[in-house]
């Protein structure tokens, strides 16, 4: 169970950003004209954005909704009647071609691969794609679009450069003008997409293609409530020295449950981000006094994250082989007391039962860490999309094309509790699932059949995120909603999500070993705190004021 209806296809940014590392160029297009429909992009001009109006996602019974923004919506159990979102087709009888990721095993040839056939039916279409295995796509999509035979709808990954390339060059249409205002409301489905994808996803006040939506959140903390009050406490406390006791008197216990205990296994990227809440560091990248970009290293607040990161280590709160060393999984075998992990980690895996079925003992709860000073946490939003689906320029010319490919995109993007979003997540019935006694969906175990699905499914534009939690695991549904709800309520926006620094690619390998050279020495006492500021020279030498200048050029350029 994951924030999708399709829990093994959907990655998050992060965990897909190597979409083929290689930057080549896009040659040899030509930007396409305009036309009656979607004009095409020919670089991005500045104007004013016009958002789409955006209409809630219908709440099937059962579904608990928030009023937070940003904040999914939970489902503890199956749904009971699946609604129609889709009245007609939306095809015309047509071939519809697509370029999009292949994640597994191609499919087999459509006269013997049920899901290609009965896609074909609903959308009545005849369905031609380009699967491309992720870690040469954006090589394929470059040679692609140098080609000049752009397909109908493609998988954009539009923050790295060969992408943000073919939107300048005109290879794919604009759509604001088709879709700004109450104009989106002729494809319901795309209305249901978030204010903040549609803006953090578009250009220069220009919408290239229909964001692939995803939560504010990804990761977030977890501890052994048991483990808390076997140490004397009943909350992990409401400021950050207050939750160093506790986590130091749990390390102190040594012992729980007839096992040896430790009260965190390391502290890495999740670990780092959870204490740069509590102080308020901010944004990885953030704008300083003057408007220009610089890195959360340069501020006060992570030069205080990594004093208390020290702290934390002399505390004895850390494994000792954690920090650079390879550890198994020590939480799901019930001798960590604190863990950082997404909804997929704990509620699809998932490490909540896992843990509960190692030591019978463990109570695990969901907590907000305390701010280091028992305010507000500042927490960095996640881009809240990855990637988008983007419609030929070409195709575009002809209006009544781009609303039929709009239209498909809408089938693609039903809502969850829909029949078409039970179907382009799930497959057929009687081929892929069938319903259990409480309507629940249960697969029918046919690999090859599962295989076909999974290869044609992502085009890059599902359902709005949910969180679908399991029958077993209900106990937990109150603790994660209200914990969730203060996290998210405390997300900022990041100020360069949607842009591009060129160097990147290929700087960012250099960065990411410098820093964890330096982090790792301060945390273990390797390397004397007071290196802070040769870490920062270094840091902007390394190729880090390179990344600042680009960033910051990009925000001038689009301002």
């Amino acid at each position: 169970m994951t924030t999708s209806h399709i829990p093994s296809f959907r990655p998050s940014r992060r965990s897909a950003l190597g979409l083929g590392a290689t930057a080549l160029a896009v040659t040899g297009l030509a930007a396409c004209g305009g036309g009656t429909g979607g004009g095409a992009s020919g670089g991005f001009e500045d104007q004013e954005l016009q958002l789409p109006t955006y209409v809630e996602p219908p709440v099937p019974d059962g579904g608990i909704a928030s009023e937070v923004e940003g904040m999914p919506m939970i489902f503890t159990s199956p749904v009971a009647e699946y609604f129609t979102s889709v009245e007609e087709p939306p095809g015309s009888g047509e071939a519809v071609t697509t370029f999009q990721v292949l994640w597994g095993a191609p499919p087999r040839p459509r006269e013997q691969n049920d899901y290609w056939q009965q896609l074909e039916e609903r959308l009545n279409v005849t369905f031609t794609p380009t699967l491309t295995a992720s870690d040469g796509y954006n090589d394929k999509f470059s040679t692609t679009i140098a080609s000049g035979k752009v397909p109908d709808l493609s998988f954009v990954q539009d923050t790295d450069a060969i992408g943000q390339r073919a939107l300048a060059d005109g290879a794919f249409a604009d759509l604001t003008e088709t879709l700004s205002g109450d104009k989106v409301l002729q494809w319901p489905n795309l209305a249901n997409v978030s204010s903040n994808a549609w803006k953090v996803s578009s250009k220069n006040g220009h919408i290239y293609g229909v964001p692939n939506e995803n939560p504010y959140l990804t990761n977030f903390p977890l501890v052994r409530g048991d483990l808390m009050r076997l140490a004397g406490h009943d909350s992990m406390g409401s400021t950050a020295e207050e939750w160093l006791q506790v986590m130091s008197d749990i390390a102190g216990l040594r012992q729980a449950h007839g096992k040896q205990i430790w009260g965190m296994a390391t502290i890495a990227g999740k670990e780092q981000a959870m204490f740069e809440w509590m102080f308020r560091a901010g944004t990885t990248w953030q704008l300083d006094d003057a408007g220009k970009v610089v890195n959360v290293l340069m501020t006060d607040a992570f030069e205080q994250v990594m004093e208390f990161e020290k702290k934390v280590w002399d505390a004895g709160v850390i494994h000792p082989d954690g920090i650079g060393g390879e550890l198994g999984d020590l939480f799901i075998a019930g001798q960590l007391a604190l863990t950082v992990d997404s909804f997929n980690g704990f509620f699809g895996n998932p490490m909540i039962g896992q843990v509960i079925e190692s030591t019978p003992e463990a109570e695990p709860e969901f907590f907000v860490p305390p701010a280091v000073d028992g305010g507000d946490l500042v927490i960095q939003r996640d881009d809240g999309y990855w990637g988008i689906v983007a419609i030929s320029a070409e195709a575009a010319q002809d209006e009544a094309r781009l609303h039929e490919l709009l239209g498909v995109i809408n089938y693609w993007r039903a809502p969850f509790g829909s029949q078409e979003a039970l179907f382009i997540g799930s497959g057929s019935e009687g081929v892929n699932y069938e319903f259990g006694p409480d309507h629940e969906v249960v697969g029918l175990g046919d690999e090859q059949a599962d295989a076909d699905r999974a290869a044609l499914q992502w085009l890059g534009a599902f359902n709005s995120p949910i969180y679908s939690i399991r029958s077993t695991l209900e106990d937990y549904v109150e603790n994660f909603r209200t914990t969730m709800e203060s996290l998210i309520a405390a997300t900022v926006p990041n100020p360069i999500a949607g842009i591009v620094a060129p160097s990147a690619a290929t700087l960012n390998a250099k960065l990411d070993s410098l820093n964890e050279d330096y982090r790792n020495g301060f945390i273990t006492g390797r390397r004397p705190l007071s290196e802070m500021a040769a870490y920062r020279e270094a840091w902007l030498k390394g190729g880090g004021q390179t990344l600042c200048d680009e960033y910051t050029e990009a925000l001038d350029s689009a301002s």
